[in-house]
C-alpha cells in the first residue's frame, strides 16, 4: 500500500510540472536577452507557444533554435555541418559559468547541448539546433 493517495501523486506532479515550465521559461528568457546583445546575432525571439525556445537568426542569415530542457533528453549527435551550432553551444555555456546561481556548466562532446547545474541542486540542458 502507498503510503500517498493517487490525488496527492497526482497534485505533486502537477507541481513538479509547473515548476519545470517555469524555470524553461525564465532561463530561455535570460539566454534570450543576452543572445540580443551578441554582435553576431540580428534577432532573437521567442514565440508565446513554445516559451521555452528561442528562434535566433545570425548576421550570416544562419537561423538556429535554442531550447530549454528539465527533463532527461539524451543530446543527439551533432551533424558535421554544426560547427555554428557547436560554437553557440560553448559561447552560451561560458556565459552562463560567470553568473550567480550556475554551479557548474559544461558542453556535452560530440553535440550541441551543454547541461547546466544550478547551486541550488536544480539540473537542465540547452540544446542549439537548425531552424528552418
Amino acid at each position: 500500500m502507498s503510503l500517498f493517495s493517487p490525488a496527492e501523486i497526482d497534485a505533486a506532479r502537477q507541481r513538479e510540472a509547473a515548476r519545470d515550465a517555469s524555470l524553461r521559461a525564465t532561463t530561455a528568457g535570460e539566454v534570450r536577452n543576452w543572445l540580443a546583445g551578441q554582435d553576431d546575432v540580428t534577432e532573437a525571439a521567442i514565440h508565446p507557444d513554445a516559451p521555452a525556445t528561442i528562434a535566433v537568426r545570425l548576421t550570416s542569415g544562419l537561423l538556429m533554435a535554442v531550447t530549454v530542457f528539465t527533463d532527461d533528453v539524451p543530446p543527439a549527435p551533432a551533424a558535421p555541418d554544426t560547427a555554428a551550432h557547436q560554437a553557440l553551444a560553448e559561447r552560451i555555456s561560458s556565459w552562463l559559468a560567470g553568473e550567480a546561481g550556475i554551479d557548474q556548466t559544461w558542453t556535452i562532446p560530440g553535440t550541441t547541448t551543454l547541461g547546466v547545474d544550478l547551486v541550488d541542486g536544480t539540473e537542465f540542458t540547452i540544446t542549439v539546433t537548425r531552424r528552418a
